[in-house]
């Protein structure tokens, strides 16, 4: 039988792909949602098409909530 690896033993390549697969999901939501609909009149600081600070916002967001939740997968249950 095999067993699968826990996310904590994942190589940094691993890690580091799932980071920019949901980096780039989130450039595809700019792109189809808040270009072609003009939300970014909205947003303070959006700059269409290019790096903005809502970019580097989203990037930081999704590598904290990655590697957090990769790290609470790597500790044992508490009671157990």
């Amino acid at each position: 039988m095999v067993s699968e690896p826990s996310p904590a033993v994942m190589p940094g390549i691993v890690k580091a792909a799932v980071v920019v697969t949901f980096f780039n999901t989130w450039v595809l939501f700019e792109e189809t949602v808040i270009d072609r609909y003009g939300l970014w009149e909205y947003m303070p600081y959006y700059r269409v098409a290019k790096l903005c600070a809502w970019d580097i916002g989203a990037l930081a967001l999704i590598t904290w909530v990655t590697f957090r939740v990769l790290r609470r997968a790597r500790r044992p249950a508490a009671g157990v």
